[in-house]
């Protein structure tokens, strides 16, 4: 009997060249394409040619390949091509980044053809002017701006949106039919349905109409949808808050600490609206301080993983605007249950600390507690308390006169311990915006850092170090490292031209720039040196590695005290909770989850911050432009080739004196003396000099106030030379 004839072994096909095989084929072709000669060079099977096809058109997509004229496909690296995205500054030019890295790339307006700021593009490279490289926007890969935001006008029969950002340059036509009853007038929320060609606008229809310019409440939605910020929770979430009791377990209050009967009290500005954390000081015969610190435990309420918690660590903060707040958290729970109200019991997570009669720590303690808020008072209430002699006012607070002043002195102890290692003891001050009725501001005030408010500052300050030594690592972590160099030598350049010299060590040693700060604080350019400091000192952020804290001179630091507003702080909470009970922390505490979580809530932070900015930004300029005529005192913060800025006294806000409404003179900017100077009068407006000034104009969609010297400080100071 024959055997069988054994069948050959089943190739299996070639796989079809990937990505990285495709561009070393265009490097060695040195020349473009057409797809016949890549399949021919690839050397192709009939079946391979479609999955090649398709990587080609990924890349083209991607940047890397260009489709040229006639079909032919070239590497952009080769024609002197960059992919990038384009930034347009508000006058017309603009910048693109490049993907790959190096200097960014300079484009006139004609040149940006019909790209829109953020756009992705390909930019080819035309020349130089100076050591600029200067290119043309030849290919737009992505559209990134999907809305428009702004103003709906009328001309003739075309109805048009004007975008609220300025860096975009059309306006979006919107056919009649496509308005959804918006009227000219109203602020909307368009879709873009074309976009702009070298011969139309763009086109769009309103799929939200947001409401009256001039209404408030509009203005603070202009800047949530501005930055992306989730305003309403999903139904789920308030279905979880809703289902939260309001009535604390008699077992819940049986396994706690009861500090009820402490004479508890919370310190906050006028208009907050959640109330994370309350103080309370006892001394003790000897000089010995108590310091009880207790934070709301929201991480009882919000359960790892509920989509109450992944709502929150989503948003990572609550963002607070004059008129409302975006909360991190529902209202029922951050203004309600977890908040810690006046004479109402609430539970809480206390830090207790030990100090010597000289604010020397010597023991610390923490424990979920039962707690109640004795009185709600504010900054403003404090420092008279502490500084006044109103007697009906005292008598009123009579329960709680002794223990504010073992505050007040335990604070000044905190502050010399922590000015002694080196600490940046700064006083900053913060914007308050006074509302009519209607929620537009009347006033914008300037409120300094008070007695009142470095009370709460040092005792928050004390009870995260404590929280965060105890924790050790791995953890998250608040880290601020030290400065840059570079940014070291540019800020010691400014103090020269004011004058003030900066000691080398510096920038190694925060005690060298303490001492400092303690002389400049002395002369009236205080606040400026220290705003400058500021902007010269890298950003405080959070991570999963422990490098330490800078400003505060300390080795350990994190954030503890705010989980109704950070999400950081519950996260903390957590890991606190859960290594005092001896369990597992309920999240991964490796380095590289760690960081991951880190970087996603230090973006979120700084997301709210500019979001926070620029709604006082709006504020500024709007009670600003129901003064235009009238005249302020204020100090010039800021000087360059085109005039100076003007911080006012009156109002929290600041102004530009344009070279062009100095009408004596020629000036000419002198760079290293923070100044400029008159050619023929030899007058100079140097950094830091007071001056009288009127406003003259605001630009309300531009948020720029320009301002004049008043009459009779048109000439400024001599210059010494």
């Amino acid at each position: 009997m024959k055997g069988r004839r054994r069948r050959p072994p089943r190739r299996s096909p070639r796989r079809p060249p990937g990505e990285q095989q495709i561009i070393m084929a265009f490097q060695k072709a040195a020349r473009p394409l057409l797809p016949g000669e890549l399949h021919q060079f690839l050397n192709l099977t009939p079946t391979q040619t479609g999955a090649v096809d398709r990587t080609v058109e990924q890349l083209v997509a991607r940047g890397d390949l260009i489709s040229l004229k006639g079909g032919r496909f070239g590497l952009a690296e080769k024609m002197n091509l960059v992919v990038g995205d384009l930034s347009v500054h508000p006058d017309g030019y603009g910048f693109v980044t490049p993907e790959g890295g190096g200097q960014d790339i300079y484009l006139t307006a004609p040149n940006l053809k019909e790209a829109w700021h953020g756009d992705r593009v390909v930019v080819r490279i035309e020349g130089r002017r100076g050591r600029r490289r200067e290119g043309k926007v030849i290919r737009i890969l992505e559209r990134k701006i999907r809305e428009v935001i702004g103003l709906l006008s009328h001309a003739a029969e075309t109805y048009y949106v004007e975008p609220e950002d300025e860096h975009l340059k059309f306006n979006l036509i919107v056919a009649p039919e496509s308005l959804a009853g918006a009227q000219p007038g109203d602020m909307v929320r368009a879709r873009v349905l074309h976009y702009p060609t070298a011969h139309l606008n763009p086109q769009g229809e309103v799929i939200e109409v947001l409401g009256a310019v001039e209404d408030a409440a509009v203005q603070t939605r202009l800047v949530i949808l501005k930055y992306g910020l989730p305003d309403a929770f999903p139904p789920e979430v308030l279905d979880a808050a809703r289902r939260v009791p309001d009535q604390l377990d008699p077992k819940t209050l049986a396994s706690r600490l009861d500090l009820r009967q402490l004479p508890l009290v919370t310190i906050d500005g006028e208009s907050a609206r959640d109330f994370d954390d309350g103080v309370c000081v006892v001394k003790k015969p000897g000089g010995h301080f108590t310091l009880y610190v207790a934070i709301a435990d929201v991480s009882f309420y919000v359960t790892p993983g509920s989509a109450m918690d992944l709502e929150a660590r989503m948003r990572g903060t609550s963002i607070y605007f004059p008129q409302r707040a975006v909360h991190m958290l529902p209202a029922r729970l951050a203004t309600g249950i977890c908040s810690l109200r006046p004479d109402a019991d609430r539970l809480a997570v206390v830090v207790i600390l030990e100090y010597d009669r000289r604010g020397r720590l010597k023991k610390s303690r923490f424990a979920r507690a039962v707690v109640r808020n004795q009185a709600r008072l504010t900054y403003r209430l404090v420092q008279r308390l502490l500084t006044g002699k109103d007697r009906d006012l005292r008598n009123n607070y009579r329960p709680f006169l002794k223990m504010l002043q073992w505050m007040a002195e335990l604070c000044l102890l905190l502050r010399e311990r922590r000015g002694e290692r080196g600490s940046l003891l700064m006083s900053i001050p913060e914007a308050e915006v006074v509302l009519d009725e209607k929620g537009w501001p009347v006033d914008v005030l300037r409120v300094d850092h008070l007695v009142a408010h470095q009370l709460i500052e040092e005792f928050m300050i004390a009870a995260n170090e404590a929280v965060a030594t105890f924790l050790g690592e791995p953890s998250l972590f608040r880290v601020h490292e030290r400065p840059d160099p570079a940014k070291i030598a540019a800020f010691r350049a400014f103090l020269k031209s004011l004058d003030f010299s900066l000691p080398k060590e510096a920038g190694r040693d925060p005690r060298v720039l303490r001492e400092f700060l303690e002389e400049v604080r002395r002369t009236p350019l205080a606040p400026m040196v220290q705003l400058m400091l500021l902007r010269s000192l890298k950003q405080a952020r959070y991570a999963g590695e422990n490098l330490g804290h800078y400003g505060l001179a300390t080795e350990w630091y994190t954030h503890f005290t705010s989980p109704i507003r950070r999400y950081p702080d519950l996260q903390v909470h957590r890991l606190l909770l859960a290594r005092l009970a001896g369990k597992k922390a309920p999240f991964s505490l490796k380095i590289e989850d760690l960081e991951a979580q880190a970087r996603h809530l230090s973006q979120r932070e700084r997301l709210g911050i500019e979001a926070e900015r620029e709604m006082l930004s709006r504020m500024q300029v709007r009670c600003l432009a129901h003064r235009v005529g009238e005249t302020f005192a204020g100090r010039i913060t800021g000087v360059n080739a085109f005039g100076f800025f003007v911080s006012l006294d009156e109002l929290y806000a600041e102004g530009l004196v344009r070279l062009v409404d100095l009408p004596d003179d020629y000036y000419r900017y002198q760079e290293t003396q923070q100044r400029l100077v008159g050619r023929r009068t030899r007058r100079s407006f140097r950094l830091g000099d007071e001056v009288v000034v009127k406003v003259a104009h605001v630009d309300l969609k531009r948020r720029h106030v320009n301002l004049v010297l008043a009459e009779a400080d048109q000439h400024g100071e001599p210059s010494e030379e």
